[in-house]
């Protein structure tokens, strides 16, 4: 009988106990998140979850450790536990966030593609959902980095019609305005570079803008093909040969780069452009920052690229 009373004591004791070392623990997981030590945080969630998986809050917390791991850059890790919270709790209405976060990564990382894909089936499972407007306003900006000036303008004119009532309504019409200006930006021809170093070695750099080099190109390819037939006409060949084949070496890298300025002017024009754009989304406040889900009690942060 005494061991029978013990062992009632001790059961009663843990599993009473329990609820409060697992409320302390994800006190402590989340003053690790709030003073911004991620990964530890990612840590000490994971933590809680394998020592109490049976938790009522169990997708919550699984949500928080790929919230750390976004928030400290390790990107690949947090799609690796925004798909494991998917799979373990298809029926969480943290799901859908899941997926959108994960479209966000690919982004982060520079795999516009798989990010562009991962939206666009996020939108066509979940048209209804809250994050539905970012979701489709971050495909315009995916466009944006690409340089894809007439899908983004469309992709921000649809954003502002489908959801008028949406805060990325204004920012989007605004910057589908701002992206016809994209047409009127400056632009030079590699074509017509090329042209004019063919027939006067350093014209195609000072159609760009390039001045210097274009006056150092035009010396240098005057200076030894002059020399070249100096010495040739003396038939000095052993010379003017040598002279001949650099003078020719000099000339073909300057039609190359009366192309490589041109294509240099539009992609610093372009840059600029693309920078003012960003610029404006970043002002705008609504991107970037990832609103708590339902019944979530923190604020999970997107530390955003642009």
């Amino acid at each position: 009988m005494r061991y029978v009373l013990v062992s009632c004591t001790l059961y009663f004791v843990f599993f009473s106990t329990a609820p409060l070392c697992a409320a302390a623990e994800s006190a402590f997981a989340d003053s690790l998140f709030q003073e911004g030590d991620y990964l530890n945080a990612a840590h000490e969630y994971k933590r809680l979850l394998f020592l109490h998986p049976d938790t009522l809050q169990s997708d919550f917390i699984a949500f928080r450790v790929a919230a750390s791991y976004q928030n400290a850059g390790k990107l690949k890790n947090a799609i690796r536990a925004y798909q494991l919270l998917i799979d373990t709790y298809p029926e969480s209405n943290l799901a859908a966030r899941c997926k959108n976060n994960i479209a966000q990564c690919h982004i982060l990382l520079g795999d516009s593609k798989q990010g562009l894909s991962a939206l666009k089936q996020f939108l066509a499972e979940h048209a209804e959902s809250d994050l539905a407007p970012r979701a489709h306003f971050t495909i315009g900006v995916v466009h944006i980095d690409k340089r894809e000036w007439t899908q983004a303008r469309q992709v921000w004119n649809d954003v502002s019609l489908t959801y008028p009532d949406s805060p990325f309504a204004g920012v989007s019409n605004r910057l589908a305005q701002k992206v016809e200006d994209a047409e009127n930006l400056p632009r030079r021809s590699p074509t017509i570079a090329a042209a004019l170093s063919v027939f006067l070695p350093g014209s195609g750099q000072v159609y760009t803008g390039r001045t210097v080099d274009g006056l150092y190109a035009f010396v240098s390819v005057a200076v030894l093909g002059g020399a070249s037939f100096y010495y040739a006409d003396r038939g000095r060949y052993e010379v003017a040969v040598p002279i001949g084949i650099l003078g020719a070496f000099f000339y073909g890298n300057s039609i190359y780069q009366g192309i490589q300025t041109a294509r240099t002017f539009n992609g610093q024009h372009e840059k600029l452009f693309r920078s003012r754009l960003q610029q404006e989304i970043r002002e705008s406040g609504l991107f970037g920052v990832i609103s708590p889900p339902v019944k979530e009690v923190k604020l999970v942060l997107w530390e955003s690229g642009f």
